[in-house]
């Protein structure tokens, strides 16, 4: 029988992972798509179930976004043991949930970065509106986030000086509310420093040593912002320069990553890595196009990274 890979998604199925499915399954590969909300751990005897009953672990097992960004099963502490007992029964996941844990904490993310002489914005975990006030005392203009937070969801720009606040606050009224009930929420935020830059985000993908894709994600809004819901983005190719490539490439060794998705702006020193996301969501919309820097495509990228973990070179 051929190796065996679990595609762990939720919710439902999208043209990536049923194209990654056919791609490794033309390849002999037992490919299935395996919602990891119907996947019960076992303690004793030790292992797994689905909805058919015991399942054996897979040989390989990519962790698809949802896995990550729609995790509602109590702490998120338990999607981590969960994927780690995966690992433990011989499984091979991408990426490795080390890595994961890493590259989901922004904090830890920033750090382990910065560790790597990559450039990145100052940055630091905040848990009240006090720390807040003393980062817009140290750098004026703030970005603040969930930790594990994705997709610009509850993400807030502040900047010192807003009015109404309370006497001597760095918060305006509103910014205190809002910041209040985020901190409520979240209990503890991730703040950065904004970056100064021209209205744009350069977004790339890589697959192992490989960059499959970079491009712009350029902001149509009156104000330069790049998550405004009501002004969608504009795409454009980005030019790859050596220097860049070379960037790329060390976030995702510098996490411990077999692929990622990554976010730089260009500040005044220039490219700043906002954040390293540790999957390839979509990719349908590049695939084949002029944003499409593999030879073959990006899905042809992602089935030689799988079968190059599965059946490794001769030593």
């Amino acid at each position: 029988m051929g190796e065996s890979v679990w595609l762990l998604d939720r919710i439902q199925s999208d043209w990536e992972v049923d194209t990654l499915r056919t791609a490794l399954s033309a390849e002999g590969i037992q490919a299935e798509r395996v919602d990891w909300a119907e996947i019960q751990p076992y303690g004793v005897p030790p292992g797994f179930s689905g909805p058919e009953g015991r399942r054996e672990a897979p040989d390989l097992a990519v962790v698809t976004a949802r896995v990550l960004t729609r995790h509602t099963e109590g702490d998120v502490a338990l999607l981590y043991d969960w994927l780690t007992m995966l690992e433990q029964r011989g499984t091979r996941l991408v990426n490795p949930v080390g890595a994961l844990r890493v590259c989901q904490n922004k904090v830890w993310q920033a750090a382990t970065l910065a560790e790597a002489e990559i450039p990145v914005p100052p940055t630091r975990a905040v848990r009240s509106a006090e720390d807040v006030e003393g980062c817009l005392a140290d750098w004026d203009d703030v970005i603040v986030k969930p930790i594990t937070g994705h997709a610009s969801v509850d993400v807030i720009r502040l900047v010192s000086g807003a009015r109404g606040g309370q006497q001597g606050s760095l918060l305006g009224l509103r910014e205190d509310i809002v910041l209040w009930h985020w901190l409520r929420r979240h209990q503890v935020l991730c703040a950065q420093k904004f970056v100064e830059n021209p209205g744009r985000d350069l977004r790339a993908v890589v697959i192992g040593d490989q960059v499959a894709s970079c491009h712009y994600h350029i902001s149509t809004a009156p104000d330069g912002s790049v998550r405004s819901l009501l002004h969608p983005l504009r795409w454009a190719p980005a030019l790859l320069t050596g220097d860049l490539e070379r960037l790329l490439v060390k976030c995702v060794s510098a996490l411990g990553l077999d692929l990622a998705t990554i976010d730089l702006v260009e500040g005044p020193d220039g490219p700043v890595v906002i954040e390293v996301n540790p999957t390839v969501s979509r990719w349908e919309p590049v695939e084949g196009t002029e944003l499409d820097l593999t030879p073959r495509g990006i899905t042809t990228a992602q089935v030689e990274l799988i079968t190059g973990l599965l059946r490794p070179a001769p030593a």
